[in-house]
This record gives structure tokens, sequence and C-alpha cells, in this order.
């Protein structure tokens, strides 16, 4: 991902979250924000900002927590999130009832008749949670794995 591609998806990000908030969208307000995330020259800090806001966008905007485990979080190759999906998933997991939303989903998508095959093939819920385990406290980690119970 290329640092400007970043920068401008951040700022889309970053809009779109004031707008859906009833904010009125300032500009000049946009790198003052950003600068709480680190030094605005490194990419780890527009990484950073881009996982917050697109985190708090998914939560924000969730009308469906099974949609939030099948659309939100399975995230492919190609797509822009994809290689920001760990953070993203972190900084979701971070929000106030985050993990609970998660929990609802994957109630939801557990309750189904699925094969594991079928699971993993496609769901990415299930590769972002052991991709955690390093990332996260294990406490965390281990909450969500008990909500997938076997599928970790």
């Amino acid at each position: 991902m290329k640092m400007q591609s970043l920068k401008e998806a951040t700022y889309r990000a970053w809009e779109n979250l004031s707008r859906f908030n009833g904010a009125v969208v300032q500009p000049q307000t946009f790198k003052p924000e950003m600068r709480q995330y680190g030094d605005l020259r490194y990419k780890a800090t527009w990484e950073k900002a881009y996982a917050k806001y697109a985190a708090r966008n998914i939560h924000d905007s969730c009308l469906d927590a099974y949609e939030l485990i099948t659309i939100q979080f399975n995230t492919k190759p190609g797509q822009f999130e994809y290689e920001l999906r760990h953070e993203i998933f972190e900084a979701f997991i971070e929000l106030p009832d985050g993990l609970d939303m998660l929990r609802d989903g994957l109630e939801q998508l557990l309750g189904q008749d699925f094969t594991q095959e079928k699971r993993d093939e496609e769901y990415g819920i299930f590769e972002l949670v052991r991709g955690q385990a390093g990332r996260l406290g294990r406490d965390t980690v281990r909450s969500v794995q008990s909500f997938i119970g076997q599928a970790c």
C-alpha cells in the first residue's frame, strides 16, 4: 500500500465517520487529529489512524452483527483493507461493545449448518482471530476464541 493512497483513505475514513456522526467536516482539523497517532511522516502513523477510523466506521454503521462477520471482517486479498485487516480488527475489539458485537455475529454464524471447511473458506474472521494471538493480550484472544469454540 502506497503512502499517498493510505493518506487519502484515512482522510475518507475520517470524513465518513465525522459525517456519519453528524459533525461538520472541517478539513483543517484533520492533520492535528492525525498527530494523536504519531509522526505524520511515518506510514505506521497513517496505518494506525486508518485502522482506528475504519473500525469506528464499521462499528457505527453496523446494522447486523452477522454482516459484521460475513462482510466487514471477511476481506480478501486485493481489497484495500486486506493489508490492515489485523489492525482494524484489533481496533474494533478495543471499542466498548466491539467484542459483544463480534459475539453476536459469531453466534449467528455458528448457529448455521456449515461445515468447518466452508467456514474457513468463506469467513476471514477465523483467520483474524488466529492471527491476533501474538498481537493482542491472551485474555482478549481467549475471549474471542471461546465464542468461536473449536473453529480456532
